[in-house]
């Protein structure tokens, strides 16, 4: 789940101290130099805490510029510096925690607006850390060419792909990214066989959401993610339900793996009853609560989850089976029960992403490590075939059990 800020940094990333240990010196030597000669000096006296961080970043400073004077070939200062910062990042342990370039930074705006230039698919990391196609969208490159869902990709012209860390699949997509008329070749795996799929790129747009009515005046509902047009998408599908009447609604959040905390909030709200969402704690144990207020849609409803379903999909699924609005079907979900900020560096448009709070359900449930248990679970059959696009309860067993789990709600 992230929760996006835009705000400037108070400190920018401690790497700029790196450039700072000069300075700090050569004004100490200064204001020493200017004190012994009776000079009132102008510059700013260095606190403790001032030194120490020089002191701190010294090592740094020393290294860099051995490299930069001494090394046998010319280097670039600035691969240097964005080494350090990737350096500093990476050892925090978290693959949710890393440094947006600006041309990184602009990517992933245009991800969640919904409109590229690519081949058409959702993907994401499964528990192997491999790059895994979780949905191929309709009338898409990807679709033409045959790619399913389900598919591990393997390569991109080539080159090896994974999802190891969020950079690593950043860096897959871009890869795979590119400009209309142009051809990606991927190597995916498929049920133990290796493919070679030849894809033509092409604009893409990209809807969160898609619903239609089920025989039995049943409503189906898939929300995808939790960006774009998530919010007016669910609006615009429980406004329709509603408005023919059906019996009961299937919220379909399964392969949903997030996306921004105030959407799904928003989403929340539409179906819960008045109360707690949804809490957070920082490491300072600093808690922030978030509420929906007691207006919502009161169709009867079951949700659909999976193994890859997470973050803002476990707040949704969790906070209706604690409230017990709901039953939820399928199977264990994620288990990514931490929320990541984004800040953004407004003097060149780089940015960066840190885990700055866990989240806990409205009976104080943590999710991280551990994933919401549906109160039916259900495997998918082996027999399932992802190239069928239409809900169809004849292949999707899950979706059977969940239409007939809602069907009995209805009757009790």
């Amino acid at each position: 789940m992230t929760k996006i800020s835009r705000k400037t940094l108070a400190i920018v990333a401690a790497i700029c101290a790196v450039f700072a240990v000069a300075s700090v010196s050569v004004s100490l030597t200064m204001a020493l130099q200017n004190a012994s000669a009776g000079v009132e000096s102008p510059l700013h006296v260095t606190t403790q805490e001032e030194y120490e961080t020089a002191q701190r970043y010294a090592r740094l400073e020393e290294v860099y510029q051995r490299l930069m004077g001494e090394y046998y070939k010319e280097l670039d200062s600035d691969t240097l510096v964005q080494g350090a910062i990737d350096g500093m990042m990476e050892s925090v342990g978290d693959p949710y925690t890393f440094y947006y370039t600006p041309e990184d930074l602009a990517k992933m705006y245009e991800d969640h607006n919904g409109q590229y230039c690519g081949v058409g698919m959702l993907v994401s990391s499964d528990k192997q850390g491999r790059l895994v196609v979780l949905r191929v969208f309709k009338n898409s490159p990807a679709q033409t060419a045959g790619l399913l869902p389900g598919d591990v990709i393997l390569s991109a012209d080539g080159e090896a792909v994974s999802a190891e860390t969020t950079e690593a699949m950043n860096m897959a997509t871009a890869r795979i990214k590119g400009e209309a008329g142009t051809y990606v070749k991927l190597s995916i795996l498929r049920k133990g066989r290796t493919l070679e799929l030849n894809i033509e790129r092409n604009n893409v747009s990209v809807n969160r959401v898609e619903y239609q009515i089920l025989d039995g005046n049943v409503g189906y509902l898939v929300l995808y993610e939790f960006f774009g047009d998530a919010v007016s998408g669910v609006r615009e599908a429980l406004n329709a339900f509603e408005e023919a009447g059906v019996r009961g609604v299937i919220f379909d959040v399964r392969s949903n793996t997030g996306g921004q905390l105030d959407i799904c909030l928003d989403i929340c709200d539409m179906v819960l009853p008045e109360g707690l969402i949804v809490y957070t704690e920082d490491r300072n144990g600093r808690r922030e609560n978030y509420y929906s207020n007691a207006d919502r849609c009161e169709i009867p409803m079951v949700v659909l989850v999976n193994e890859m379903s997470a973050s803002a999909s476990e707040i949704f699924a969790a906070s209706i089976q604690d409230y017990g609005v709901a039953k939820i079907v399928g199977t264990k979900t994620f288990g990514k029960g931490i929320v990541q900020t984004q800040y953004e560096f407004p003097s060149d448009g780089a940015g960066m992403q840190l885990t700055t709070s866990r989240y806990f359900t409205p009976k104080g449930r943590s999710i991280h490590g551990e994933g919401v248990t549906p109160d039916v679970v259900v495997e998918m059959n082996d027999s399932y075939d992802a190239s069928i696009y239409a809900p169809d309860m004849n292949n999707d067993n899950q979706l059977k059990t969940a239409y007939d789990v809602l069907l009995k709600e209805i009757g009790a």
